[in-house]
């Protein structure tokens, strides 16, 4: 444990924590960088500095619920990184989060070779379907992550514990372990394609198999003003058992579930304001398809303050969330469920440094509408009751 730790320690430092590590350089002094997350522009090979570059972020906060007064305090995100260059045209990144549910978890470990409108990475890294399901603390608007970051990549299975039968609901989240390739170019506007070919175990899981998970995304337009962008994903899950019943006898059966994830984005972005749209849907083949559905609208204005003020600026912000067939464990009954909602989020963030995300004080309110099909855990299942929140994010 204590070599693992002196590794760990060692190869600490700074990837872009916003989850787009592929950048070359620090973002410029904007809003618009760090909320939409665009791919920074590389310097030129004479400003190439081989020193690495360390960053990192912590998100902490306090949750309340309406429905029944009960309250906690939570370390959401712990994470540190670092990138850099080992050539004019090959750069790292390596990223750590310390209090992933408890555990310290190895986020991105790859290497970039890059040269003029292509670029190649390889190792664990986000797999580019979505860019809500990318965003990280220093780029999430909201306290809490839309349905899509947070469901859309789920799976289910089910595993004997002696004789009984345990659910389980995962997702394969954002990363794996793999190649992915971009080229961008210029078809009147801006473009650029993304593919990418990965294990389809998820993150810090090097299993054989005799196929790989593909994902592929085309980018349309700058990063300011209006552009729009498509993904599809296909491969399987890492789901490799089941419980099935056999004249009476519960067994594990092995099994391959296929995933299918198709999604679309549009945003425009100005000087002080962004507003953007993604819808997105999964299916699982198993013996009948399993859809789940998801989109959302949200954005925020932001004012400047007057100088030596409490917050650099504030910026209101909504989203409208919208979900069907959503994937969870009933807490009472310890099995797979499902649920159809949408929710409000509202709130006001106080950035505490010029950038927008980088130091802010959030608070937030969500509110659900779940009409008649609660589910019978809503008591117990904070995960879908109204809430305000309360949250600080320092990224450095």
């Amino acid at each position: 444990m204590a070599l693992r730790t002196t590794l760990i320690l060692f190869l600490l430092g700074s990837i872009s924590i916003n989850g787009f590590a592929a950048a070359a350089s620090l973002p410029a002094d904007t809003s618009r960088a760090q909320t939409r997350g665009t791919d920074i522009p590389l310097r030129k090979s004479d400003e190439i500095s081989y020193l690495p570059q360390v960053y990192g972020a912590v998100k902490v906060k306090m949750e309340l619920s309406t429905i029944n007064g009960e309250y906690r305090f939570n370390v959401r995100n712990s994470r540190i990184g670092v990138k850099g260059f080992v050539s004019p045209n090959m750069r790292y990144a390596v990223q750590v989060d310390f209090n992933n549910e408890g555990k310290i978890s190895i986020l991105d470990s790859y290497v970039t070779y890059f040269r003029k409108n292509f670029e190649f990475s390889l190792g664990q890294q986000q797999y580019k379907f979505s860019t809500d399901l990318d965003r990280g603390p220093s780029s999430n608007m909201f306290a809490n992550r839309s349905f899509i970051a947070k469901y859309l990549t789920s799976y289910y299975g089910s595993v004997l514990t002696g004789d009984a039968t345990e659910e389980y609901v995962k997702t394969i989240g954002s990363r794996d372990i793999g190649a992915l390739a971009r080229y961008s170019f210029l078809a009147g506007i801006p473009m650029r394609i993304t593919i990418g070919a990965f294990n389809g175990s998820g993150s810090n899981n090097p299993e054989w198999s005799k196929s790989v998970n593909l994902s592929t995304r085309l980018d349309i337009g700058k990063r300011d003003g209006f552009g729009g962008a498509a993904s599809f994903y296909t491969g399987r899950t890492p789901l490799d058992v089941h419980v099935v019943e056999v004249n009476g006898v519960k067994k594990e059966e092995d099994f391959t579930q296929k995933i299918r994830m198709w999604g679309g984005e549009l945003h425009y972005v100005g000087d002080r304001f962004l507003i953007e749209a993604e819808v997105a849907q999964r299916i699982l083949f198993d013996k009948e398809k399993d859809i789940i559905t998801a989109a959302h609208i949200q954005g925020y204005y932001q004012f400047g303050l007057p100088k030596n003020s409490f917050a650099e600026h504030i910026a209101p912000i909504a989203r409208w969330d919208t979900g069907h067939g959503i994937d969870f464990l009933n807490a009472d009954t310890k099995m797979h469920d499902r649920f159809s909602a949408n929710r409000m989020t509202i709130g006001v963030n106080f950035g505490l440094s010029p950038k927008l995300l980088k130091s802010e004080l959030r608070l937030n309110y969500e509110k659900y509408f779940l009409g008649h099909h609660k589910p019978s855990d809503f008591a117990a299942n904070k995960l879908l009751q109204d809430k305000f929140t309360i949250e600080v994010v320092a990224s450095f």
